[in-house]
């Protein structure tokens, strides 16, 4: 009788103790499963807990490896992918509790090397992978090919080249359908400098910068006169002369 209260006594301990442990949830909410970056891009980790108790700390992994910790909330991090290879990478959480609770959460993201390519007309109605445009732009048709071309208005748009073998960057752009008293122009700039203001037409017309060999960034923005007319763009082309 005395080993059976014994034992019972043990059980009861162990429940008790095992349940004095918070429950603890671990959540990545940012990047989203399978997103792709650019090599050299910054990765911007988000990571939320739920618990009873005090998170004592936060463990990040990167492909098995440890790579950052936080004992403070937000447990926000930057995963840096210069020195990582082209492939698809895992990130693991681990939230801790100070009672030693632990919960774990993973996500994958794919990482790619980005070459410019040599000419891009929006054929296929999609973003170019490595250009960065403004919450305006869209895909829209018809284009300079007959089937699709970039439309934007005021906001910046970017355009990032790091091939080093072209030696001049070439595009066409219209105003929108607008009247021809209408004045809708672009300034365009290469690596943030102004090189040239483009007063566009109501027909598709060729403009052609020179530019040095080498790792680039293009972007323009678009002035009107008010109202909500956009400048169109298509038949990007990257090439030597």
């Amino acid at each position: 009788m005395k080993k059976i209260l014994l034992f019972t006594g043990i059980v009861a301990i162990l429940c008790l103790t095992s349940c004095s442990k918070s429950k603890i949830s671990c959540e990545i909410t940012n990047p989203k499963p399978n997103t792709t970056f650019e090599l050299g891009d910054v990765v911007e980790l988000s990571v939320v807990t739920d618990t009873k108790k005090n998170v004592y700390e936060v463990r990040i992994y990167l492909d098995d490896k440890g790579y950052q910790s936080k004992k403070a909330f937000p447990y926000n991090f930057q995963i840096y992918t210069n020195n990582l290879e082209e492939g698809i990478h895992t990130i693991r959480a681990v939230a801790i509790t100070e009672d030693g609770t632990k919960d774990e959460a993973t996500v994958s993201f794919v990482l790619v090397k980005y070459e410019c390519q040599d000419y891009v007309s929006f054929s296929d109605g999609k973003f170019p992978l490595g250009w960065s445009f403004g919450e305006s732009c869209q895909i829209y048709s018809p284009g300079f090919d007959d089937n699709f071309c970039l439309r934007s208005n005021t906001y910046f748009s970017t355009i990032k080249t790091i091939n080093a073998n072209i030696d001049c960057f070439e595009f066409y752009a219209k105003k929108d359908n607008t009247p021809d008293w209408y004045h809708i122009e672009i300034s365009f700039y290469i690596d943030d400098l102004h090189v040239k203001t483009i007063d566009l037409t109501n027909s598709w017309e060729k403009y052609t910068f020179d530019i040095q060999r080498g790792e680039h960034t293009f972007r323009w923005w678009i002035g009107y006169g008010g109202s909500e007319y956009s400048a169109h763009f298509d038949a990007f082309k990257f090439y030597k002369k």
